[in-house]
């Protein structure tokens, strides 16, 4: 089963994880949302988020169908990521 960022919902690949306090890669986290132990935007909302993960998804070269899918099912995946649990 692929992880996700349990913060934003991006899938974890080798290359995105963020870092832990003591530098290890998080396995639960991104860079983009997590850097030295700590969220980048600790004060972010749920509702932020999606309009971010919106705008990163619109600036993926992907297929238009592929992109409505996972804009619409986008809020349901965040809804499952434990910060917004």
């Amino acid at each position: 089963m692929e992880k996700f960022c349990q913060s934003c919902a991006m899938p974890l690949t080798t290359d995105n994880r963020g870092t832990n306090q003591d530098g290890t890669l998080s396995n639960t986290y991104c860079h983009y949302c997590f850097q030295d132990g700590q969220f980048t935007q600790p004060d972010l909302s749920f509702e932020e988020m999606l309009v971010i993960g919106k705008k990163g998804l619109d600036a993926n070269e992907m297929s238009a169908i592929k992109k409505f899918i996972l804009k619409a099912s986008y809020p349901m995946m965040l809804k499952k990521v434990s910060r917004f649990k």
